[in-house]
């Protein structure tokens, strides 16, 4: 019986697939194109590395499509970087996405119900365009399926990419943490952010948006310092007279005088007070109104999807000419301590036009390397400890490089969505600062209420972007109390290994260690598994919404109580307690901390 041709989505593996130890896979150009070569690694059990050469003297690009399919065992739950609170288990139609050097990272993790990893993929390629066609369960073999199209630039050289298989049975924030040291070997190893990248910051994009104006920055700084801030990042706005929230008047980058007037003196009052000061720029955008459309207008990859920009083209070098001596006039003019770059990923334009005459690269992808090289050794020459804030999703290994800090997608007052987020940036950036979204709450909210939004960030640094000078009391000592709950164990929720359970379920238990000392947020009421090698030190934290948090102390192991405050740090019971082994409820208040010691009996 005849039947019609398949989709390109559910199309079978192909027939001649190799078998990896199980793992079938096979790697294709297409009709008429250069035949691929494949070896296989096996540096230790459970771990493949499947190398795909390509010959040089490409005219053209070249898609070469790498399809593998594994044994679902007991895989439930699919991670990748991209989905945020959607962490189910996708039929392979339904899962599609690009990256590149601009978007998200080539990787994907099924684990199974108790976090155990069951098999790990990660690509080499980090620079060039990958379209991930299919990552999700095979109906017609009940298997997990992969399918990679990496879109191979021309080129005389020949072309090499690995993919990464990783069957070990280990937690799934291992394989995702090795993954990240892999990657960092081919790349280079780069250094953490400058402390102060490390510390609370002030955002004036929720509390402000484009209405802007220095004496206003200038009280909240005062007001943000004194509450334990070290950070202001001025938002947009503050080159353009416009408050309509558009980007008509983006690509000149100099200073509104009516908002900001005297820049350097500015950033020289702000920065009396003890504040690092990051300045907010787009540089893909040109604006529709902008002067500069005379001269770089025809430099373009085509409008924003609102029209009021045009996206600059990085393939021309008078365009990142420009762009690196904006960005230079205003670091050095005003000494500023670095930029918030917005919008990188406008240039992941998904068909741009031909490079035309005066381009020197043909790719948009190499172009912004290029470009990020520049700016970064230019601002280093001038300020080593530089700051530069890259946004979710270009965070991904390679463009890592050029930046330092690292924030969730815009999730104003989505404290939920702002925990996955970070979390999910510390799984593949460990050693590297990563930073929220901007918090924002209802400042007539009860303290403990208002608290969760700081706690749903607490394995970040904290971002806050509210009237300051409208929260009472209540919240301001909340405030207070956990800023410097977060500077004091910084070491631990920044740098330590971060351990976040059930990813399909919002990580509603995450914990992170550091040297001698364990940090564990509970945003459910699950009971907190603690055993002699957690400790000494120990620092559970009460997000689960109610007035309690289950501990479960493992047999052999001691367990004292020091301390117990609420959301404000003030004690509620400073009497020693010794825990028993097995199920404890202790009455934690809402958003409130207890301080336990551990060790073996």
């Amino acid at each position: 019986m005849s039947t019609d041709p398949v989709t390109i989505t559910t199309a079978p593996p192909p027939a001649d697939s190799l078998d990896l130890a199980g793992i079938a896979f096979h790697a294709g150009v297409g009709d008429g194109g250069p035949a691929p070569q494949t070896t296989v690694d096996s540096p230790e059990p459970g771990l493949l590395e499947v190398t795909v050469r390509l010959p040089g003297g490409r005219s053209g690009v070249t898609p070469l499509t790498l399809d593998w399919q594994a044994p679902i065992d007991r895989g439930i739950v699919y991670w990748q970087p991209d989905w945020g609170q959607r962490r189910h288990l996708p039929a392979e139609w339904a899962s599609r996405r690009s990256v590149s050097l601009l978007r998200s990272a080539p990787v994907g993790c099924l684990l199974d119900g108790a976090d155990g990893n069951v098999v790990t993929w990660a690509l080499s390629e980090t620079l060039h365009r990958i379209e991930v066609r299919r990552e999700g369960i095979r109906e017609e073999t009940t298997q997990f399926r992969g399918t990679s199209v990496v879109h191979v630039p021309p080129g005389e050289e020949p072309y090499r990419v690995v993919l990464r298989l990783d069957r070990r049975p280990v937690p799934y924030w291992t394989a995702l943490r090795e993954v990240a040291g892999w990657w960092e070997r081919s790349l280079g190893a780069q250094p953490p952010a400058p402390p102060q990248g490390r510390k609370a910051a002030y955002c004036t994009w929720y509390s402000m948006h484009q209405t802007l104006t220095a004496a206003g920055i200038e009280r909240t700084t005062a007001l943000a310092h004194d509450l334990g801030f070290r950070t202001i990042i001025v938002d947009d706005g503050w080159q353009t007279a416009d408050t309509s929230r558009g980007y008509w008047y983006c690509g000149e980058w100099e200073v509104e005088p009516g908002k900001l007037g005297d820049l350097a003196a500015h950033v020289r009052a702000t920065r009396a007070e003890g504040m690092a000061y990051l300045l907010w720029l787009a540089p893909s955008l040109l604006g529709r109104r902008s002067p500069l459309q005379a001269s770089l207008g025809h430099l373009t990859l085509g409008p924003l999807p609102a029209g009021d920009a045009d996206i600059l083209d990085p393939r021309y070098p008078q365009v990142r000419d420009h762009l690196t001596r904006a960005c230079l006039r205003l670091l050095a003019t005003a000494e500023l301590d670095g930029f918030k770059l917005d919008f990188l990923d406008a240039w992941l334009v998904a068909d741009p036009p031909p490079p035309g005459p005066g381009a020197d690269v043909s790719d948009v992808e190499t172009g912004v390397e290029l470009w990020l090289r520049e700016l970064h050794e230019h601002l280093s020459r001038h300020r080593p400890d530089v700051l530069l804030e890259f946004r979710q999703n270009y965070t991904g290994p390679r463009i890592q490089r050029y930046g330092n800090l690292f924030r969730a997608c815009d999730c104003p007052m989505d404290l939920v969505d702002n925990r996955t987020r970070t979390v999910d940036l510390r799984l593949l950036l460990p050693g590297r600062t990563v930073h929220s979204d901007p918090l924002l709450w209802d400042p007539a909210a009860a303290p403990e209420v208002a608290a969760e939004h700081l706690l749903g960030a607490l394995f970040s640094v904290p971002q806050v972007s509210v009237d300051l000078a409208a929260l009472p009391d209540g919240q301001r000592e909340m405030l207070s109390f956990w800023l410097r709950f977060m500077d004091d164990h910084a070491d631990t929720l920044l740098s330590g290994r971060i351990e976040p359970i059930r990813p399909d379920l919002g990580y509603p238990l995450v914990r992170s260690r550091g040297a001698g000392e364990l940090v564990a947020a509970a945003y459910s009421d699950l009971p907190v598994r603690l055993a002699g090698g957690d400790g000494p030190a120990v620092a559970l934290v009460n997000a689960t919404g109610g007035a309690s948090v289950v501990v479960d102390l493992a047999p052999g192991t001691r367990a004292d109580l020091r301390s117990m405050v609420d959301c404000r740090g003030r004690a509620v019971d400073d009497r020693p307690r010794r825990l028993e082994p097995g199920l404890t409820r202790l009455a934690v208040p809402r958003s409130g901390l207890v301080e336990l010691a551990i060790s073996y009996t």
